[in-house]
């Protein structure tokens, strides 16, 4: 996944410095720096633009004078030398607010956030065969047929296959609506299977090579209509 963004600052060095820092985080696409706001909301009536790096005092328009322009804003990062204008970047649910002068260390923490809504928000990239997950700074692609069961941890999903185990931020029901028409079988809070790899089945567990999982009472009936299917 690639968060396509745009620079917008007066300033030269603040705008060489964010590209920089940009340059080193491979999840950052820049399509676009901007020295007034007027030419950057231009370009972004034109273009999908996901993320703002956004100074906020700038001549003739503010930052925040901008957003007000948009009928969609994108995600806003705040990029300014006034701490007066952090509440009111708060207020318009910008992902972060970066103070100036700031580091690359504040600068990555600020993109960690944006990282995590992305991959809240962000649908997942299925293909007939494959999917493409994000784990950790990396996108990770699996294919279908080889990954044998899904496993929940709070708000983390573990994909196991023969040879690897990828964790990820997501959330197990949109897997389940997702990847359920692909083959996978909801059986347990915990556990979404691929059902090309069950070895056994019953009412009360289902075995996958050596493991057992277990069949929760609330799935029980998914279990049911699944074996129905699968007798006829």
């Amino acid at each position: 996944m690639k968060i396509k963004s745009i620079i917008v600052d007066d300033e030269p060095y603040a705008r060489k410095l964010l590209l920089e820092y940009c340059a080193k985080v491979d999840s950052l696409e820049v399509i676009g720096d901007f020295s007034n706001a007027m030419d950057a909301a231009s370009f972004i009536n034109k273009h999908e633009v996901d993320l703002i790096f956004l100074d906020i005092k700038m001549p003739d328009i503010t930052g925040l004078g901008m957003l007000g322009t948009l009928q969609n804003p994108p995600q806003v990062i705040f990029t300014t030398a006034f701490a007066e204008y952090a509440l009111d970047g708060f207020e318009l649910d910008a992902i972060d607010y970066l103070l100036k002068p700031f580091d690359l260390a504040r600068f990555l923490k600020a993109v960690n956030k944006a990282e995590s809504h992305f991959i809240k928000t962000q649908p997942l990239g299925f293909h007939e065969e494959f999917l493409f997950i994000k784990e950790g700074r990396n996108t990770v692609r699996l294919n279908l047929k080889d990954i044998k069961f899904i496993q929940g941890q709070k708000d983390y999903v573990q994909f196991t296959t023969a040879d690897r185990k990828v964790m990820s931020l997501m959330n197990m029901k949109d897997l389940e609506k997702d990847l359920s028409p692909k083959g996978f079988l909801r059986i347990h809070q915990s556990y979404l299977i691929n059902t090309h790899h069950i070895s056994s089945i019953s009412l009360e567990k289902i075995r996958i090579d050596k493991q057992e999982f277990p069949v929760s009472q609330s799935y029980k009936y998914a279990v049911k209509e699944f074996l129905s299917a699968i007798s006829k």
